[in-house]
């Protein structure tokens, strides 16, 4: 009978499984980098002058980005007004608003050859930089509380309805006691602490590490409970194969269960600070409008 050495790690397809099972998105990020890349190849070449402002190419560049700044609008006009409510679905024109609300400060730095010539100019640059820096918080706190980028808005009810959805501790971890013990523990610590309104501060802002740190405890812990007893009566490829699979059902448990645990514990603080971003960053988008506007008439008059 075939078998394994007591001293070799667990299989390495546990963790090529996991990847499979969690696909991701990489359009966003790669966006970014591309943007960022091409923000910093202009800048090196804003040294040659091959354009200015006032010229052609720099005057296209800079309504290319004024327009796209100008379509940030139609989405929180979508959202509002009666008659555009059935142009097209949200979620697309949220995409756009993202993306243009990337792309279209980028042009307009292009436009400006990365130097501020006029007093308005610096006032419109500032206002357009400070909008576009405040909505990527605002992308941040809005994927907490929305399911995925473009879904819906989560509720508390739903949060609690999926950490009770990803299973029963008790049943799951029957075999191990002690992780089931942590886990329950660290989940009524978490939870108690949310409603008593501790969770704010260092507390909201080191859950995420604690989350990740205590994961990886049980986890190792875990890998002990299950390999020991294998291990030590040395199992053949077979049975190693289908522990494995049964440990990494109960890794994906452990992970799923505690970041169930975070969302839920994190959600009010969250809603409250989008509540707050929404505040803060309304005025920008008129200060944005208004210098922009004052730009473009000084530019075309004087």
């Amino acid at each position: 009978m075939t078998t394994l050495a007591a001293s070799q790690p667990p299989f390495d397809r546990r963790k090529q499984q996991r990847q499979k099972d969690q696909p991701k998105d990489y359009g966003w990020t790669l966006y970014l980098i591309v943007v960022t890349l091409l923000m910093f190849a202009g800048y090196f070449v804003s040294y040659d002058h091959l354009y200015k402002p006032g010229d052609n190419i720099g005057y296209n560049i800079g309504l290319a980005g004024g327009i796209m700044m100008l379509t940030l609008l139609i989405y929180p006009l979508r959202k509002r007004v009666g008659f555009m409510k059935n142009w097209s679905v949200l979620p697309k024109w949220f995409k756009w608003h993202m993306v243009f609300g990337i792309l279209g400060p980028a042009l307009i730095i292009f436009h400006s050859t990365f130097y501020i010539a006029s007093v308005n100019a610096g006032v419109a640059m500032a206002c357009m930089l400070l909008v576009s820096g405040s909505g990527i918080f605002g992308r941040f706190f809005y994927t907490k509380i929305h399911n995925g980028l473009y879904g819906r808005q989560s509720s508390f009810q739903q949060l609690q309805g999926d950490l009770e959805g990803s299973g029963d501790v008790k049943s799951v971890l029957s075999f191990a006691p002690e992780i089931e013990k942590k886990l329950e523990d660290f989940r009524d610590q978490v939870l108690s602490s949310s409603k008593a309104g501790k969770l704010n501060g260092w507390n909201f802002i080191s859950l995420g590490f604690r989350i990740k740190w205590f994961s990886r405890t049980l986890i190792r812990e875990l890998e002990d409970a299950m390999y020991a007893d294998a291990n030590a009566k040395q199992w053949n490829e077979a049975q190693m194969k289908r522990l494995d699979e049964l440990f990494y059902q109960n890794e994906k448990f452990i992970r799923t269960y505690l970041v169930a645990v975070r969302d839920l514990a994190q959600f009010s603080t969250y809603e409250k600070l989008f509540s707050l971003w929404h505040i803060f960053h309304v005025p920008l988008v008129y200060m944005l409008v208004f210098s922009a506007i004052w730009h473009v008439i000084s530019v075309h008059k004087y």
